[in-house]
């Protein structure tokens, strides 16, 4: 029997979870229909927290939230790799969540970053966007 596939998720897909989004509707189909297996590293509960802060939500939900996705550590190694991964363009949390991603041997990340999104494709991950048009 195959194991269900890795998937990383980031901030700005669970973050659709906490604050409705356009693509909050296709993503909780997703999330409903997937057989995967959710990762992501401790930064998703800052990331997320954070946005319950800022936004005045309530912090139960972040917890529901997480509670599908299973959280990795990061260790000195990880930060000091994403200072070298080679996308100019990556912004420096997008670079832990891809080199985290990496190292859970994620086969996917699901991400609504535009960003994140290509330097995960030339990293060889696939990039799941429920809702999202994709342009040839």
């Amino acid at each position: 029997m195959t194991p269900p596939p890795v998937v990383y998720v980031d901030t700005s897909a669970m973050g659709a979870l906490l604050i409705d989004q356009p693509e909050s509707p296709a993503l909780l189909d997703w999330l409903d229909r997937t057989s995967a297996t959710l990762v992501s590293s401790d930064l998703l509960e800052t990331e997320l927290r954070r946005l319950a802060v800022r936004e005045g939500l309530n912090q139960a939900d972040v917890t529901l939230i997480l509670e599908g996705v299973a959280l990795a550590a990061l260790d000195r190694a990880v930060y000091r790799s994403a200072g070298f991964l080679p996308m100019q363009h990556l912004r420096t949390l997008d670079a832990l969540h891809l080199e985290a991603a990496i190292r859970l041997d994620a086969s996917a990340i699901l991400t609504y970053d535009r960003r994140l999104g290509e330097a995960a494709r030339s990293a060889g991950l696939d990039v799941i966007a429920p809702g999202v048009a994709r342009s040839a």
